[in-house]
């Protein structure tokens, strides 16, 4: 009897989570990161290799957008799913899923097929980023959790500068290979499945009582659905460099692929340093609206920077601010969303931001060039939205005024 009694003591005992554990989850970040960096080199020698396929003009690039979009539309629901059965399933799960879709293209020979399992890699990428968010707000809070949600966005920032390089020498060998990196998170699954837990399996109804009876946030949709809509505007923002700064460089007559590299990897330490920023001393300083403005006001600096630009130098600063200022708002939006979420639906409210981030990810692109179609120059575009970014800076902060008094974490 005695015994029985120790069992269920320790089975219900709360376990804390460290930084050992905090690194197995950010690890799964680089599910991320992968689509567009690794396989971006050798589209072009992918494209020769079925060039007796027609369109395919336009089915390679749908290589890197497909994933992107299937996590768009899977998210929420794979998130809601995840509160059901429990998290750590579904982790282990989509990095099983992940490294077999995603390595699939080493041996497949039809376009066709290859694009089939870049939905499934979809599918395991929306479940990953999704739950791993998910853990990081069931195992930390406060400041802890806010620094966390900053070091995802950092990891994420400094996998894709390293994917990139190993994306270019991989290509060396042939299109095909590559895809060898998504073999990777065969490496993580057995961390996640050995060391990670469900905190409500080990926590049980009480553990939900005790919060919901002490500082847990209730439901709130409609506080939900302005998340969602702060995150689909920051994957709108957050693409503008990526995609529109090497055509940008062209305009301005730099054609070097080393000079349009540097520029791209300087706007990366940007996020890298605005994530560090937002971890260490702005999570702690200041309000979820505080530290929106100040993102977005970096933001739009960066973005009037690069639209008076005249050369490369000024272009580059400009996309380093931009940078920053991307590094400040992604977090604050991870960190909000968490905050704002109970336990019970923090899966379901996390996949649906997410969802709305990715599917700015993809508008984004669609957006600007319908702008640059009616301006008749990117540089215009760019500058417009940094004057626009300055007002909604100015308001959040106006916000922020009338909002002093409400606790926010």
């Amino acid at each position: 009897m005695q015994v029985q009694i120790d069992t269920h003591s320790a089975a219900s005992a709360p376990r804390e989570a460290t930084f050992f554990h905090a690194l197995i989850l950010l690890s799964t970040v680089i599910c991320g990161t992968l689509a567009p960096t690794v396989i971006g080199p050798v589209l072009p020698a992918m494209q020769r290799h079925f060039a007796n396929v027609p369109g395919i003009d336009t089915l390679v690039p749908i290589v890197v957008t497909m994933p992107m979009l299937i996590l768009g539309a899977l998210a929420m629901a794979i998130g809601a799913t995840s509160d059901r059965v429990g998290r750590k399933r579904v982790l282990v799960g989509a990095l099983l899923l992940y490294a077999a879709a995603g390595t699939a293209p080493l041996y497949l020979d039809s376009i066709y097929a290859i694009l089939a399992s870049r939905a499934l890699v979809g599918l395991a990428e929306a479940a990953v980023m999704t739950v791993s968010t998910s853990f990081i707000g069931d195992y930390f809070s406060g400041a802890q959790r806010d620094r966390y949600a900053s070091l995802q966005v950092t990891v994420a920032s400094t996998s894709a500068f390293v994917f990139n390089l190993m994306g270019g020498a991989l290509g060396a060998y042939g299109w095909r290979v590559p895809f060898v990196a998504y073999a990777l998170p065969l490496l993580l699954a057995p961390l996640v499945q050995i060391f990670i837990w469900d905190a409500r399996n080990v926590a049980g109804t009480e553990r939900v009582a005790t919060l919901a009876a002490s500082d847990e946030p209730s439901f709130n949709p409609w506080l939900l659905a302005l998340i969602c809509a702060v995150a689909f505007v920051v994957g709108l923002v957050f693409m503008v460099v990526p995609v529109h700064l090497s055509f940008m460089l062209v305009e301005l007559g730099v054609n070097s692929t080393n000079e349009i590299g540097l520029a791209y990897a300087l706007n990366s330490v940007g996020i890298i340093a605005g994530t560090l920023a937002f971890g260490w001393f702005l999570a702690s300083r200041l309000a979820v609206l505080q530290q929106f403005a100040l993102g977005t006001l970096i933001c739009g600096a960066g973005f009037v920077t690069m639209g008076a630009a005249h050369d490369f130098t000024l272009l580059t600063l400009g996309a380093a601010i931009n940078g920053i200022g991307c590094g400040v708002a992604l977090p604050a939006l991870i960190s909000w969303g968490l905050r704002s979420l109970p336990f019970a639906r923090r899966g379901f409210g996390t996949g649906a931001f997410t969802a709305s981030q990715f599917v700015g990810y993809f508008c984004s692109p669609l957006i600007v060039m319908t702008m640059v179609g009616y301006w008749s120059s990117r540089f215009a575009v760019v500058q417009g939205w940094g004057a626009a970014l300055a007002v909604v800076a100015a308001l959040a902060f106006l916000g922020s005024l009338g909002t002093s008094r409400l606790k926010l974490s």
